[in-house]
C-alpha cells in the first residue's frame, strides 16, 4: 500500500486543483466547498495511514513518503480545510480564492514531500505568489499588503536560488538523499555562504528577525482568513523546508547553523514580544505574537538533536491550530468593526464561547498548563537544557513571561465589564474555533499520541 500513497496524494491533489479551477466558471460555491473539503479529508486520511505504517519509500520518483512528510501532509490538509471554511464565509470572491488556494497547495505539499532542492525552490514560489494574489481579492485597500508580501517572496526566492546554485557543483542532482550522504558537503567557505543564504531565504517566510519587518504589516493588512493562512500554514511550510535543508543538506555544518539560529531565535523572541507590548490593534498584536512563536520553534533546531526536532515539530503543529483559531475569532470581530483591545470590552458577556476560546488560545500561546502550548514549550525548553544551552532557555522563559502582559490585557478587556448586547458568530467561525479548541485542550491533557507522531517524524528526518 505504501508505494501507492504517492499516487493517491497526487490524484487527490490534482482533483483538488481541478475542482478549484472549475469553481471560477461554475459558481456553485457550496458544492465546491463540499468537494474541496472531501478531497482534503482524503489527503488527511491517506497521510494518517502513512504515519501509522511507519514505512518510507519514494513515489513517482519525486515524492518522499515517510512519517515526516506524511505528518505535514496531514497538518496542511486539516489546516487548509479550516481556512477554506473561513474563506467561504468571508471572501468577496470565494471561487477565485479557491483556485489560487489550489495552486498554493501544490507548493505546500511539494515541500512536505520534497526529495530535492529544486522541489523546495519551486514549492516556495508556488505557495507565496498565489498567496499574494489572494490578499488582493477583497479590494484595493489590500494592495499594499499584497505588494509587500510579493516583494518579500521575490527576495526570498532570489536568495534561495543563489543558495541552490552554490550547492549545485557539489552534487548536480540536488537530491536531498544524495546530498545528505555526500562527503563533498563539508565546511568550505562556499558552502558556509550557501548555508547563510538558505537560512536567510527561508527566514522571510518563517518570520525570523530581522527578515520579518514587513510581516506584521502584511498580516494586519490582509483579510483575516488570508492572515490565518499565512500564520497557520505558510510559516509552517517554511519551517519544513528549513528542516529538510539543514538536516539533509547542511548537517555537516550543524555547528555553524546552530550558532546562527541561536542569535536569530533570541532576536526574534525579543522583537516579537517587546513590540507586541505596545500594540492596541488585536490583529497586529497576534502578528507580533506569531513572530515570537517562530523564535520558540527555532529552539528545537538549535539543539541539533532528534529530541529537539521532535519538540519543534510538536510546537509547529499545535501553534497552527492555536493561531488559526485565534485569527478566526479576530476575523469575525473585525467584520463587526471590533479591532482594538478597547473594542473587546465586554466580549465575555456578548459571546461567552468566543471569549472563552480566545482566552484558552492565549493561555496556550503563553505556555500555561493544561494546554498543548505548555507541552510544546516544555519539550522545547527541555531540548535546549539537554544540550547545555541554559542561558538560551532562560531567555526563552523570560520572553514567555513578557508575553503574559499583552495577552492579559486582551483577556482582562474581554471580561472587564458586562455588555448585554449579545453577538452571534457565524457557523464557519464556530466550527473552526471548536476544532482548534479541541486540539489545544485534548493534546494538552493527552499529548502522547501527538508526541509519538512527532517522534516518528523526527526519526525519519534526522540524519543520525
Amino acid at each position: 500500500m505504501i508505494p501507492y500513497i504517492g499516487y493517491i496524494i497526487a490524484g487527490a491533489l490534482f482533483l483538488f486543483v481541478a475542482t478549484d479551477i472549475l469553481a471560477v466558471w461554475h459558481k456553485k460555491l457550496k458544492l465546491q466547498l463540499i468537494v474541496s473539503t472531501a478531497l482534503l479529508g482524503l489527503l488527511a486520511l491517506t497521510a494518517l495511514y502513512g504515519i501509522m505504517s511507519g514505512q518510507s519509500s519514494v513515489a513517482l520518483g519525486i515524492f518522499n513518503i515517510n512519517p515526516f512528510s506524511m505528518l505535514f501532509v496531514l497538518l496542511f490538509s486539516l489546516s487548509l480545510m479550516l481556512v477554506n471554511f473561513l474563506a467561504y464565509e468571508y471572501s468577496n470572491d470565494y471561487a477565485a480564492f479557491l483556485m489560487l488556494l489550489g495552486f498554493a497547495s501544490i507548493g505546500m505539499f511539494a515541500i512536505a514531500m520534497a526529495n530535492s532542492l529544486v522541489t523546495i525552490l519551486l514549492g516556495i514560489e508556488l505557495m507565496t505568489v498565489p498567496t499574494a494574489f489572494m490578499i488582493m481579492l477583497n479590494g484595493k485597500q489590500f494592495v499594499e499588503s499584497a505588494i509587500k508580501l510579493f516583494i518579500l517572496a521575490a527576495i526570498a526566492i532570489s536568495v534561495l536560488s543563489f543558495a541552490v546554485a552554490l550547492v549545485f557543483p557539489y552534487d548536480p542532482s540536488l537530491a536531498l538523499a544524495s546530498l545528505a550522504t555526500n562527503p563533498g558537503i563539508s565546511g568550505t567557505y562556499i558552502l558556509v555562504l550557501a548555508l547563510l543564504l538558505f537560512i536567510t531565504a527561508l527566514s522571510f517566510d518563517a518570520s525570523l528577525f530581522p527578515f520579518n519587518l514587513w510581516i506584521p504589516d502584511v498580516y494586519t493588512g490582509a483579510p483575516g482568513y488570508v492572515t490565518a493562512l499565512l500564520a497557520g500554514i505558510n510559516k509552517k511550510v517554511a519551517f519544513v523546508a528549513l528542516f529538510e535543508v539543514l538536516l539533509l543538506v547542511m548537517f555537516p555544518l550543524a555547528g555553524y547553523y546552530s550558532s546562527a539560529l541561536q542569535a536569530l531565535a533570541i532576536m526574534t523572541m525579543f522583537f516579537g514580544n517587546i513590540v507586541a507590548l505596545v500594540q492596541n490593534n488585536v490583529k497586529r498584536l497576534f502578528a507580533y505574537s506569531s513572530i515570537a512563536q517562530a523564535g520558540y520553534i527555532t529552539l528545537g533546531i538549535v539543539s541539533v538533536t532528534q529530541y529537539g526536532i521532535e519538540a519543534s515539530i510538536f510546537q509547529i503543529i499545535v501553534h497552527s491550530f492555536m493561531i488559526i483559531g485565534s485569527f478566526a475569532i479576530v476575523l469575525w470581530l473585525e467584520s463587526k468593526n471590533i479591532r482594538t483591545i478597547t473594542d473587546y470590552n465586554g466580549l465575555g458577556s456578548r459571546n461567552a464561547f468566543a471569549a472563552f476560546a480566545l482566552t484558552i488560545f492565549m493561555i496556550s500561546l503563553i505556555g500555561i498548563p493544561p494546554t498543548a502550548g505548555f507541552v510544546g514549550k516544555f519539550l522545547l525548553f527541555t531540548s535546549t537544557i539537554n544540550v547545555g544551552l541554559l542561558a538560551l532557555t532562560i531567555i526563552a522563559v523570560i520572553n514567555s513571561f513578557i508575553s503574559v502582559y499583552y495577552y492579559a490585557k486582551v483577556i482582562m478587556s474581554m471580561y472587564a465589564k458586562k455588555d448585554r448586547s449579545a453577538m452571534k458568530a457565524t457557523w464557519s467561525i464556530n466550527a473552526v474555533v471548536l476544532v482548534c479548541l479541541a486540539v489545544v485542550i485534548v493534546f494538552g491533557i493527552f499529548p502522547q499520541p501527538l508526541i509519538s507522531m512527532a517522534s516518528a517524524a523526527a526519526t525519519a528526518i534526522f540524519p543520525i
